[in-house]
């Protein structure tokens, strides 16, 4: 399995809707990492949730993509490759985003800022890297160039106006603007998706697309179907989702058969 690579997300895909691994998935990535082939994480949360997960697989990836393709680390802890939004962005993004009265928190290379406390039931990272910060957006304003992702939460409506008034202050296409859920909208630098970042990893690794597998569930999983034939969404993933990926498999382990399959003919 040597020049087999294995690209998957977290939420919704590694990790089922109670945030575990099932227990055939790990057994099977086990192996297949035992037997050579290179896996790595690739997700929205933070480099600390990844070093998580994999201390519960027990095993490490030579790399991890972090914040959606802003952040990747290397197994020495080294940080290969960031990507934060544009310092001459963040006044005309502070006025957009948090003109707008909503709950807004910003990511880092290593914590999200939050503008205030939040509700410990909504705690949803395994390793927590929060820091409240009383004044966010002149904070975020005098570290400009830090910054990653804006992280609003709010209605599909208002995150309409959000975009039209980013669109309006910077011109279109300047940065990435993605509903994540019926709640939440993240803007982060236009350099930025999961997909540049498996392609950054493909580069380093000297993996070619033939034989790169990508797992995912959402929209922001999109960027790498393009780089393979072999793109998965999986679980619960939206019809749309699945279309776009090509094929389904209902878990990551499934996956991990059909590369053996398609490498040993087993």
């Amino acid at each position: 399995m040597k020049n087999q690579l294995l690209i998957c997300d977290l939420d919704g895909t590694l990790l089922d809707a109670n945030g575990k691994v099932d227990h055939d998935s790990l057994e099977k990535i086990k192996k297949f990492c035992e037997d050579g082939g290179h896996f790595v994480i690739c997700t929205g949360r933070m480099d600390s949730d990844i070093q998580y997960v994999e201390q519960q697989l027990g095993f490490k990836g030579e790399f991890r993509i972090s914040q959606n393709g802003a952040v990747i680390k290397n197994a020495k802890e080294e940080t290969v490759f960031f990507e934060s939004i544009p310092s001459e962005y963040i006044a005309s993004l502070n006025q957009a985003i948090f003109g707008m009265n909503l709950r807004t928190e910003v990511s880092t290379l290593e914590n999200r800022l939050f503008p205030s406390p939040r509700d410990p039931e909504n705690v949803a990272e395994f390793i927590d890297t929060s820091i409240v910060i009383k004044n966010l957006p002149d904070y975020v304003l005098q570290h400009a160039g830090k910054a990653t992702i804006y992280l609003t939460f709010g209605t599909t409506n208002e995150f309409t106006t959000i975009k039209e008034r980013i669109e309006k202050n910077l011109g279109k296409d300047k940065v990435g603007i993605v509903q994540t859920s019926p709640s939440s909208l993240e803007v982060f630098s236009a350099k930025v998706s999961k997909g540049n970042a498996v392609s950054f990893i493909m580069e380093k690794l000297a993996v070619s697309r033939k034989n790169v597998y990508v797992a995912g569930d959402a929209e922001s999983d999109v960027s790498m179907f393009h780089l393979t034939d072999h793109a998965y969404a999986v679980r619960e993933a939206h019809s749309d989702i699945i279309e776009q990926a090509g094929h389904y498999q209902k878990t990551v382990g499934h996956i991990v058969d059909e590369i053996y399959v398609n490498v040993k003919g087993v």
